[in-house]
């Protein structure tokens, strides 16, 4: 039997004689999600506990005379699944991407949150491309619960290198030329400070951009009745869905590209972790902007009454 993480994508092939027939539940070592690995639409806790004698002898299931599975060492079959060897070679089987675990390997998930499996270069260029180019599945299937430190580290990333190309564009005197020599000559006379400013300030800018604006798009989530997953979920797809920022190293048109894609990507990705439709979450997305022009409304009435 094959028996997959459905949150994470850990997957393991299991001997059938190796699962003991009234098991039915397992709980992901990696990110610790319990499911229902048989598919059984009613599951009790003894259907997933099972006990082991000793570690050298053969695991046994041990019932009562009702039938059931007995509540003493009560364990999690997929803790079980981890120490399985191999009876052809009397080995563990051991997969890349498990973080030592043994017995697993890995399968979907989010390149960039795997790197040990896939490697640095690669994962971040696999996630970008799945973004992009698949992003429906790519927010259904991501973990809404595995931490912001690797989605806030990959969205720095890439808004960095859209930074970098730009001022290397300008720079390099393609904006020059279309915004006269003098602006150039402005731009070059920056060049020191500017590099100082992507490198080290405009991260931090950013971060603290990405944390408002995530609560932001989360309150406003809320308001139309959606954002279930939290803000943790709105921030990990604030996150990912800057991935076609990258086009922005296209001179002219990539800046207005990316971020027209990354507008698409974010609706998308709302929907689909929220479970939301799109005329919420675009409403979500625009209530901000109907706040700010109500008030500024309002001020100019209040100026015009007073005045």
């Amino acid at each position: 039997m094959e028996i997959e993480c459905p949150s994470c994508g850990f997957l393991q092939d299991v001997p059938d004689e190796k699962i003991p027939p009234r098991a039915k539940m397992a709980t992901c070592p990696k990110c610790k999600h319990k499911f229902n690995f048989r598919g059984d639409t009613e599951t009790r806790e003894e259907d997933f506990s099972f006990n082991e004698e000793s570690a050298a002898e053969q695991q046994t299931e041990e019932t009562t005379e009702s039938g059931e599975v007995s509540s003493e060492h009560k364990e999690d079959l997929w803790e079980e699944l981890e120490s399985l060897t191999d009876e052809e070679t009397g080995t563990q089987q051991k997969f890349p991407g498990n973080s030592g675990r043994a017995g697993f390997r890995s399968r979907g998930g989010i390149p960039w949150e795997q790197l040990e499996e896939y490697g640095f270069f690669p994962g971040i260029y696999e996630t970008i491309k799945q973004v992009m180019f698949t992003p429906v599945d790519f927010f259904k299937n991501m973990n809404t619960q595995n931490g912001i430190n690797k989605p806030l580290i990959f969205y720095l990333l890439i808004a960095e290198i859209q930074a970098l190309a730009q001022f290397f564009w300008q720079m390099s005197g393609l904006f020059t030329k279309m915004g006269g020599e003098t602006e150039g000559m402005l731009g070059m006379g920056i060049l020191g400070a500017g590099s100082v400013f992507i490198l080290v300030l405009y991260p931090v800018f950013l971060a603290l951009m990405l944390f408002i604006i995530s609560g932001v798009n989360q309150l406003c989530l809320l308001a139309v009745q959606a954002g279930e997953k939290g803000y943790e979920g709105t921030f990990r797809v604030m996150s990912y869905a800057s991935a076609p920022l990258i086009v922005a190293v296209i001179p002219l048109i990539g800046p207005l590209v990316g971020a027209i894609w990354n507008v698409v990507c974010t609706v998308l990705g709302l929907m689909h972790v929220h479970r939301a439709s799109a005329g919420q979450v675009i409403l979500a997305m625009l209530l901000p902007v109907i706040v700010v022009g109500m008030v500024l409304s309002l001020f100019a009435l209040m100026g015009a009454i007073v005045g």
